[in-house]
């Protein structure tokens, strides 16, 4: 096992981290390959891989306060504890971990086609040396993410699973054991989530991404059949959204479908039609609910939650089903 810190900054040169990261599979892409992302699909992926299109980064505002806010969100978990004593930790000087940050992406010899960027790296020594990124100095991974209540909501049902498999990835490049996921909610709630590492999901994640590599590899000897390397479509309205992009300017043309293309027309069909008749079944039910509710906006279920039916600021009535089994 061999490490290497490749040191670029986007800040000073874009366009080689740009380079850089068009080489290799990141962290933050595992869940893509995975087909667990809802906003961006592997198809998607492969393409920018592949060159056929330049990878856009759009810096918006949820992502400069990401990283505006990072250190601040680091520094406050060098503080945390599971007892609830974060601000009275903080506030007595009492820190409970040190956090160090890699100044570049982690190249590990037995993961080729990956690179590794954890947030920070909770160690016994700094990690600016070579000398130091070895497993027996670093005692865990941490990946820091700032999110608004509504999409705190998005976890209800658990931990994102893009970002679980992020941190798998790190743990198994870094061959570490522990990791962490810490998020500041609505800029004022910190939640922490442990996270073991998990050898089978680390070896599904390095077969995945080595299928999906290939793939990329024969794309680029062979670019004016780059089509035929792609991964299978999935069902994302990401993927929807990069077809129409991909072919935005048809020509009149015709192409004859063969037998596999005739049947997944067939199954469509079927399948719309499936779907406006449950649509319907759930509108109905809905309305009958909406009816029995009148002008409360709350129903309640008792141990089974609850049904929502509340004006928006625009003064429209929302409707949510928050049943729970």
């Amino acid at each position: 096992m061999g490490y290497e810190i490749v040191r670029i900054s986007k800040e000073q040169d874009e366009q080689a981290w740009l380079d850089f990261r068009e080489n290799g599979i990141g962290g933050s892409e595992i869940g893509t390959i995975m087909g667990v992302n809802p906003w961006k699909s592997a198809i998607e992926l492969f393409y920018q891989k592949s060159g056929a299109f330049q990878s856009k980064v759009d810096y918006n505002t949820p992502m400069f306060m990401g990283n505006i806010l990072e250190p601040i969100v680091a520094d406050l978990f060098e503080f945390w504890d599971d007892g609830g004593n974060l601000i009275h930790n903080y506030v007595s000087g009492l820190r409970q971990r040190k956090l160090y940050e890699i100044d570049g992406y982690v190249l590990n010899s037995d993961y080729p086609n990956m690179f590794f960027s954890p947030d920070r790296l909770i160690a016994d020594r700094p990690v600016k040396r070579m000398s130091n990124l070895i497993h027996k100095n670093i005692e865990g991974i941490v990946e820091i993410k700032t999110i608004s209540n509504w999409s705190a909501k998005q976890w209800e049902g658990g931990m994102p699973p893009s970002y679980y498999l992020q941190i798998q990835t790190y743990l198994m490049g870094l061959d570490v054991e522990e990791g962490y996921l810490v998020s500041l909610k609505d800029g004022r709630d910190l939640d922490v989530l442990y996270i073991e590492r998990n050898r089978e999901v680390g070896d599904m994640i390095f077969n995945q991404v080595q299928e999906f590599w290939q793939r990329v590899e024969l794309a680029r000897e062979d670019p004016d059949n780059i089509d035929q390397y792609a991964p299978d479509p999935d069902g994302t309205q990401s993927l929807e959204n990069f077809l129409k992009e991909k072919f935005k300017n048809p020509e009149e043309k015709t192409t004859l479908a063969d037998d596999k293309i005739v049947q997944l027309a067939k199954e469509h069909i079927e399948l719309s039609q499936k779907a406006k008749e449950v649509e319907e079944q759930a509108r109905e039910r809905s309305n009958a609910i909406k009816m029995y509710m009148g002008d409360n906006s709350i129903l309640d279920l008792g141990k089974n939650g609850k049904v929502t039916w509340r004006q928006n600021s625009r003064g429209i009535r929302i409707f949510k089903n928050l049943f729970q089994d």
